[in-house]
């Protein structure tokens, strides 16, 4: 299995041993039911493994129901599998908004924000398991 789609993403296992979350370019706020889609899409591509993840946020507005956003930070009963996180962002906004929740969410895993998909992959790889 290559990719998992849900309502506003796919999410695909890349060769080179990370996930990679894209999201579609729409403005839908993400509710509960689609981030628990995605959470658990991500536990079935990385058959319940430890991996590093990216999250392309730059098509559309991506903002998350107040219920999605704990779900997704804690109590996502998968959240222990994250080696790292990367979040490929194309505006000011995005930044801030994802520094934000990188501080207020204080994950126990690696995030950093990235511009550059190039960037963010070569992070990623470091995390990759051999």
């Amino acid at each position: 299995m290559n990719s998992l789609k849900t309502y506003n993403s796919e999410i695909s296992l890349d060769s080179r041993g990370f996930l990679k979350i894209s999201f579609n370019d729409t403005d839908d706020e993400i509710e509960f039911d689609e981030i628990k889609q995605q959470i658990d899409a991500c536990y079935i591509m990385s058959e319940g493994k430890p991996i590093p993840v990216l999250i392309d946020v730059r098509h559309g507005k991506k903002n998350l129901s107040p219920e999605a956003r704990n779900y997704a930070g804690k109590r996502n009963p998968y959240k222990h599998l994250k080696l790292a996180e990367a979040l490929l962002i194309n505006s000011l906004a995005q930044r801030i908004m994802a520094n934000f929740l990188i501080k207020f969410n204080k994950h126990h895993h690696p995030s950093k924000v990235f511009t550059r998909e190039e960037a963010a992959v070569k992070w990623l790889l470091e995390f990759v398991k051999k």
